[in-house]
């Protein structure tokens, strides 16, 4: 129709899937999350499933079964689940910081790797009753080249769809992803503007939380997590897609 028309002419989308990363984290981030999507856009979230609040979250979730789950699958943070003297793990059996690495990029070995990110699969699947909708991963680590063939090889196999910046796999489902409404660029116009800058299907990765001591401790992006929250359920953005006809999805809706 004449709209869509106009839509495509001037380049917005039509589907966005608006995802908070790190649910699980901690109790804060994990409410805070789950208010986002009860009293505002958010569609979908990703759990870290080896954080002391995941089993938490993943029974939270199940009361808002429009809110899409997948995992955010870790390679720097907290412990692994698969046990050993492993490739991404420190003395104190811990995974590695990104800062341990020469790179500054973790390296894991391709088996290791495998092994341990489907046991978080597996354990998510344990809890939660079901797969995840789709995969992502704390600090991008899943996207790195060098890690391309475990994700994909646990993308086929669980039949599920990949975060991705760019396509990396013309045999699995795309979406855009685009990760850069965080710190100086969050806020309600930007946000706007990214709905402009592509076409057809997008995912906003974005990390709304209510603030704990536990966020506090582990992570350098406190309060303005509190920023997103409020801009995640704020009036203006909620108008704004509904005016400009923009469907909410998840990853759930994506073939």
């Amino acid at each position: 129709n004449d709209y869509n028309k106009d839509k495509e002419e001037k380049k917005m989308i039509n589907q966005l899937i608006i995802n908070a990363d790190d649910f699980g984290m901690t109790e804060g981030v994990t409410i805070g999350i789950l208010l986002a999507h009860q009293q505002g856009v958010l569609t979908s979230t990703t759990c870290m499933i080896n954080m002391p609040f995941a089993e938490f979250a993943l029974k939270q979730a199940q009361k808002f079964p429009q809110l899409g789950v997948g995992i955010h699958l870790v390679l720097t943070l907290g412990k692994p689940l698969i046990d050993g003297a492993l490739s991404y793990t420190d003395e104190n059996g811990d995974f590695k910081r990104p800062s341990s690495y020469e790179d500054g990029k973790p390296h894991a070995d391709e088996n290791e790797l495998y092994r341990e990110w489907k046991a978080q699969i597996d354990k998510f699947i344990e809890i939660a009753g079901q797969k995840p909708t789709h995969i992502d991963s704390h600090h991008h680590v899943h996207l790195l080249p060098w890690h391309h063939d475990v994700v994909k090889r646990l993308a086929k196999e669980y039949n599920i769809p990949i975060r991705q910046e760019e396509q990396i796999a013309e045999d699995l489902p795309y979406v855009p992803c685009d990760i850069t409404f965080y710190n100086k660029k969050m806020n309600l116009e930007y946000f706007k503007e990214l709905t402009e800058k592509y076409s057809h299907t997008l995912e906003i990765m974005c990390h709304p939380a209510l603030l704990d001591q536990r966020l506090c401790n582990i992570s350098s992006y406190t309060t303005l997590r509190m920023e997103e929250l409020e801009i995640l359920r704020s009036p203006e953005l909620i108008e704004f897609i509904k005016s400009n006809h923009i469907e909410l999805i998840n990853y759930s809706h994506i073939k």
